[in-house]
């Protein structure tokens, strides 16, 4: 009998220190560390989920009350962003794109693999983060197929981003080394989009808020269609995401599901008990046709590739013909060198 009481006790404060951790993570523009609870809120759910189980085998009614509360609150605001988004097919006579986003893995033990997935899914457009210069020059191995490359950060080690693209640049790429990220201009058929790959420091107590802060309203492109590709750190349902999110004018792709699984832990558990922090990021202009996650290279996140298309046009207003195309970008760093093939 005493047993079962403690047994009871400890389940109750366990389902009440998952509860409330849950909860804390609804309040994380307000406390950053609120917002490092966030990114288990899925997680955090399941547990709970166990927990009621093991309540209403012990007959604790109050226990299983508050853990399939606070399970019901974590599921409803995050199965929708994990759950896969039904295919559909471009717009109406517009041509249809590819992005692949790939967290590198900066010492990756078979670079090969994630050369291989390149060449099978074949994209229009590569983001990537955690890039050496030992991954630079296995790229320019790439450059038949992908003759135009920008690179940002690599002299940070393990900090570099960079995009590959078979579609022309439009100007210099703009770099934010000390942020993760850099931006360029792609030609697609006469449209010009703006591509980001990002890569945002681990949550608080790291530097993470502080990128986004730093960034603030400089994410911000107006007046044409603009694609993020990144390794957040984050959960889509966070708050740090939302930021960026807010900041760019963009909206959140769902769908994306667990995409950071280190080795040990994807031979063990499934897949989906993986984190959601590879992010893509899109204007109003640019429309999600398909987003999956691919097969696993040598590093700790999965490829991400997105299938897009763009809105039609619209009639753009009269433009000085001397007005540099990296003009629509203000407050960021354009490095000499930084786009190169």
């Amino acid at each position: 009998m005493q047993d079962s009481v403690v047994l009871k006790g400890l389940l109750a404060l366990a389902a009440l220190a998952c509860g409330l951790a849950l909860a804390a993570g609804f309040f994380g523009a307000e406390a950053h560390p609120f917002d490092s609870a966030s990114h288990f809120r899925f997680q955090l759910a399941l547990v709970l989920l166990v927990l009621a189980l093991l309540a209403l085998g012990l007959r604790a009614w109050g226990t299983l009350a508050v853990s399939l509360g606070f399970a019901a609150l974590g599921l409803a605001f995050s199965l929708p962003w994990l759950l896969p988004r039904e295919a559909r097919p471009p717009a109406a006579g517009q041509p249809g794109y590819t992005l692949l986003q790939m967290n590198l893995l900066y010492d990756a033990p078979d670079k090969a693999e994630a050369l291989r997935r390149i060449g099978e899914a074949r994209p229009d457009i590569v983001t990537v983060q955690e890039v050496t210069y030992e991954w630079q020059d296995l790229f320019q191995n790439l450059s038949e197929s992908y003759p135009f490359q920008a690179y940002c950060g690599l002299e940070n080690e393990r900090d570099g981003v960079a995009i590959l693209s078979r579609r022309p640049f439009v100007g210099e790429a703009l770099c934010q080394a000390r942020n993760g990220r850099v931006t360029q201009l792609v030609d697609l058929n006469g449209r010009t989009l703006a591509v980001t790959s990002l890569h945002l420091d681990w949550p608080w107590p790291k530097h993470h808020w502080k990128q986004i802060d730093d960034m603030g309203v400089s994410l911000r492109r107006e007046g044409g269609p603009s694609l993020l590709g990144g390794d957040f750190n984050a959960a889509p349902w966070s708050a740090s995401v939302r930021a960026v999110a807010d900041a760019g004018g963009w909206r959140i792709v769902r769908g994306i599901g667990p995409s950071w699984l280190t080795v040990r832990f994807s031979q063990i558990w499934p897949r989906w008990l993986g984190l959601p922090i590879d992010q893509l990021l899109v204007s109003p202009e640019v429309l999600v046709d398909q987003v999956e996650t691919l097969a696993r290279t040598s590093s700790d996140h999965l490829p991400v590739l997105l299938r897009f298309s763009l809105l039609p046009a619209r009639p753009a207003p009269t433009q000085s013909v001397a007005e540099p195309a990296t003009a629509a970008f203000e407050g960021l760093e354009t490095r000499p060198g930084a786009g190169g093939a």
